[in-house]
């Protein structure tokens, strides 16, 4: 009878588990290393009503502009061009110690993205100056959310070990994209 006891509480407790993690989602995919690239590329050329992006670090390169990075960036442009409300928020500061100094110095990395960005009229904004965000996330069409380690960056497009997901589930990105829209912007 103990046995039967034991057996009935851990299969209630898996049960009850199973219900409190599970995902409301269409599906979900693992996007590792490279994988990335082709998804978020994807997924953006074929966005029809909305991309919101909020990137900690997107750093490109004008003499590059065949680059993962680049491309992602002109992701954003071609879908402004085509009437997809677009909606950018970089990370604006990362401090760091140089060396020998005795304070921080604080360096904009993603500039020329987000110069590219406003030059061609897609909305762009820098976080406020008092917080950090270190989000690297795409809503796209309130429908496919992109999420994980992957900055739009040279390493992490080509090089690094990353980890991100791609949902595709409406309540996940609506619950997402509430929150993203109270980050304070400057």
């Amino acid at each position: 009878m103990n046995n039967l006891f034991i057996i009935i509480i851990f299969f209630t407790c898996i049960f009850r588990a199973s219900l409190l993690f599970a995902l409301p989602a269409d599906d979900v995919i693992p996007l590792i290393d490279q994988d990335y690239y082709s998804y978020a590329h994807s997924a953006m050329k074929d966005a029809k009503k909305s991309i919101f992006c909020v990137m900690y670090s997107a750093n490109i390169n004008p003499k590059y502009t065949k680059r993962k990075e680049y491309q992602l960036i002109d992701d954003l442009v071609d879908a402004h061009k085509r009437g997809v409300a677009v909606t950018v928020i970089f990370e604006k500061n990362f401090a760091f110690w140089e060396k020998g100094a005795r304070s921080r110095t604080v360096e904009k990395k993603s500039q020329k993205a987000y110069d590219l960005l406003k030059e061609k009229g897609v909305p762009v904004f820098y976080d406020s100056a008092k917080n950090i965000t270190h989000s690297k996330i795409l809503v796209i069409d309130s429908y496919i959310t992109i999420l994980g380690s992957t900055n739009w960056t040279y390493s992490a497009l080509n090089e690094n070990h990353e980890a991100s997901v791609l949902i595709k589930s409406k309540s996940i990105a609506e619950s997402f994209l509430a929150e993203l829209n109270k980050i304070p912007k400057d």
